[in-house]
């Protein structure tokens, strides 16, 4: 079910009204049953494997903590992360290392081929997968106490607003949350419609559209007009960025209406000056994740230059992986790694006593050069091949009076371009028009809600980007 849709917008009111009467522990009876039909409104069979997931994580939560040996604590541990890595395994790469393998034997033996099952992968496996693991894993270092309510513990998996994307909440900030009384503000009301209203503009009006353009591309690289990838990258960076902000702004939201409050997942990332720093500023739940539960468990930069960007290498190729199972996203994460390295060795090699002058240079052309590093770096998403990246790179090497006459695309990026100047300027994190005291925004933004629910769009809705994911 898409935010930007009238079944959610139907559904949610009626809850929401619902919810508003209700005391805490009615409150989290009521997010559990809407989580399930939000889930189930995709794929009732895979509520299913959700629902096996969240009972043996919260079973295995407080065996890790009743343990007095550490030894067993550990392995307890170490078992419920294998069971939660086998899960996703299974449904997410499965199909990949067959593929592998097959690949690898056709080389030696053009005639074989390798029998594939049909696995269907269930949406926001990726990240509640990742929930699971943190809380096993902040339960087994005494950081957080397990849970002992069961309700508590599934609306941690299955809260609606982040199920599907994330962010990837972690479990001291979201379950003492639940496991205490909540209520409605009218601050946080309108601070949540705010929030909600800007992401259904970044996903209805400027990424829908960008993807039209992108997707109609790429369809056939063969036949791009030279040099066109220079607009098609930027537009598929901003896509995307408007893509999973709103559907970050949206989840922050309707959290906040609700009384919760999650973490902010992006913060200006096409202001970073480094691969390093964009990493800091895009994603940032995913991005903290990996640091806390892969890079510093492998030594993180305690063991020396060169030990520090092995691991950085290894993290990013997780990390590509993490986003999916193909060969794109494999070299994809390799890319990203290398371009961090790539960054930390240039960075030993800059004075530390350099002019004001030098220093800003060196920051817009950092801002520049990050951008389109990443920007092109996204269309190993959109590579089926060799000889597909082999035409995309002499694209990327040539230009034509064509190309230029598609940079009016770029007017799509305007609205975030202006926003993120605007908060950079105000040095804040936050998307707030301060309805509180200017009601009569309220029922502005209510109507633009309603037509950027697609009602009259000329853009037909699609799924957010990272669904798939």
């Amino acid at each position: 079910m898409l935010f930007n849709s009238i079944p959610f917008l139907v559904s949610f009111i009626i809850f929401f009204i619902i919810y508003s009467f209700l005391d805490r522990k009615k409150q989290n009876i009521l997010l559990l049953l809407y989580g399930i039909y939000f889930y189930s409104y995709w794929n009732w069979k895979m509520t299913i494997l959700l629902l096996f997931s969240i009972s043996v994580n919260y079973l295995l939560g407080i065996h890790i903590e009743k343990q007095s040996d550490l030894k067993r604590k550990k392995r307890t541990l170490y078992l419920g992360v294998a069971l939660n890595l086998i899960l996703l395994g299974w449904f997410k790469y499965a199909l990949f290392l067959l593929g592998l393998v097959g690949d690898g034997i056709h080389l030696f033996n053009e005639g074989f081929s390798i029998w594939r099952p049909e696995i269907l992968l269930p949406v926001g496996i990726s990240f509640y997968t990742f929930h699971n693991i943190s809380y096993l894993v902040e339960v087994e270092s005494g950081r957080i106490k397990a849970s002992r309510s069961i309700v508590e513990f599934s609306v941690y998996d299955i809260f609606f607003p982040l199920l599907l994307a994330g962010p990837i909440e972690r479990p001291n900030s979201l379950l003492p949350q639940l496991a205490k009384d909540r209520k409605i503000e009218k601050n946080s009301f309108f601070h949540g419609i705010s929030l909600v209203c800007w992401g259904i503009f970044q996903k209805a009006l400027i990424a829908d559209p960008l993807a039209k353009f992108v997707d109609g591309s790429l369809a056939n690289t063969n036949q791009l007009p030279e040099g066109l990838l220079w607009i098609v990258a930027p537009a598929f960076a901003f896509q995307v960025y408007a893509d999973f902000s709103g559907y970050s702004n949206c989840a922050r939201g309707l959290a906040y209406m609700m009384g919760f409050r999650l973490m902010n997942n992006f913060h200006r990332p096409f202001f970073a000056t480094n691969p390093s720093q964009f990493w800091q500023r895009w994603h940032i739940s995913l991005s903290s994740w990996l640091r806390d539960y892969v890079y510093i468990p492998l030594g993180g930069n305690r063991f020396g230059f060169l030990r520090q960007n092995i691991n950085i290498l290894i993290v990013w190729i997780l990390g590509g992986l993490w986003h999916g199972a193909t060969y794109g996203y494999l070299i994809w994460g390799i890319y990203l790694g290398f371009c961090i390295v790539l960054y930390n060795t240039f960075k030993r090699w800059i004075p530390k006593n350099i002019s004001e002058f030098q220093n800003g240079f060196l920051k817009y052309l950092g801002r520049t050069l990050t951008f389109f590093s990443f920007a092109f770096g996204l269309l190993l998403f959109r590579v089926d091949d060799f000889q597909d990246l082999l035409v995309c790179m002499k694209n990327i090497l040539s230009f034509s009076q064509e190309a230029f006459s598609w940079s009016y695309i770029f007017i799509f990026f305007l609205p975030i371009v202006l926003f993120d100047f605007w908060q950079e300027k105000e040095k804040t994190v936050e998307t707030d028009w301060k309805l509180k005291e200017r009601p009569y925004l309220f029922p502005v933004l209510f109507v633009f809600g309603f037509i950027a629910f697609s009602l009259i769009s000329p853009f037909a809705k699609q799924e957010f980007f990272y669904f798939q994911f």
